[in-house]
């Protein structure tokens, strides 16, 4: 016993790095990239559309209707997913199939979106790489002084109209931008009417794209609130968000809140 003991301190077990890994989820690809982990990717979804460079990895269906047997095929040591992506049904038949699979949750502010991308830098074997950046970041959001705050609505979906609240990760976007978030519930991103909107009168819209467009929309309000701002944002901003794309939205509308005119680039 004690000759065993003796052999776990001079040579501790380590964990097995994953070396041949598959997302299934667009955040989960490009922060592999930005901790530089891209070698032990060997297959990504077909939604995955960032980086640039992440065109060259194979692809394996869609988030929700993933390519099963070609997964399997390809032998990976490791299957990562996230829970608003990927359907439990896939990931629960994946693990039946004797591959390893992980789930992320759904960041719902910039707290947990840090938990995900130390996690995964963690399974990469990046750990400093990944506090370095989010240290980074952090540091960046927080770093400014503001007077008085901007109010503003961030529109999701047009038809029925949905937007982000003060439960979603859009929120913290907008708090550390400098702005308040008008719309208050526990419901990440409900329903509303444009009637509820328009009482509290938003100085910033916040636009997406995400299957509306965006020229009507700005139309649309234009009518009931005359001098409202406008941001245009990438919808991978919340649907796939990282720590970098998270804090190029706070420098956006950051600008915007204090900019006199619209910003729509």
């Amino acid at each position: 016993m004690w000759m065993l003991i003796a052999l776990l301190v001079l040579f501790p077990i380590v964990s097995p790095a994953y070396e041949r890994i598959i997302s299934l989820s667009p955040q989960v690809t490009e922060s592999v990239y930005l901790l530089n982990g891209e070698s032990r990717l060997i297959a990504i979804s077909g939604f995955c559309k960032q980086p640039d460079n992440a065109a060259r990895k194979e692809r394996i269906g869609t988030p929700l209707r993933p390519d099963i047997e070609r997964i399997v095929s390809l032998k990976p040591d490791l299957v990562l997913g996230s829970r608003e992506g990927n359907s439990p049904f896939t990931m629960e038949r994946l693990k039946n199939l004797g591959i390893k699979v992980y789930y992320f949750s759904r960041p719902r502010d910039f707290n947990g979106l840090a938990e995900n991308f130390l996690q995964l830098s963690s399974m990469l074997e990046k750990k400093e790489q990944g506090k370095m950046i989010i240290d980074k970041v952090e540091a960046s959001v927080k770093a400014a002084s503001y007077g008085i705050p901007f109010t503003a609505l961030w529109q999701v979906g047009a038809d029925p109209l949905i937007v982000a609240s003060s439960s979603s990760l859009a929120n913290d976007i907008i708090h550390f931008a400098g702005g308040v978030n008008i719309i208050k519930t526990e419901l990440p991103y409900p329903r509303m009417n444009v009637e509820e909107v328009v009482l509290q009168r938003p100085e910033v819209i916040v636009l997406t794209s995400m299957g509306y467009s965006v020229e009507t929309e700005k139309g649309r309000w234009r009518r009931f609130l005359k001098d409202a701002r406008f941001v245009t944002l990438d919808p991978y901003v919340v649907g796939s968000p990282t720590p970098v794309s998270f804090l190029k939205a706070v420098k956006r509308l950051r600008a915007a809140f204090h900019r006199p005119v619209d910003n729509d680039s």
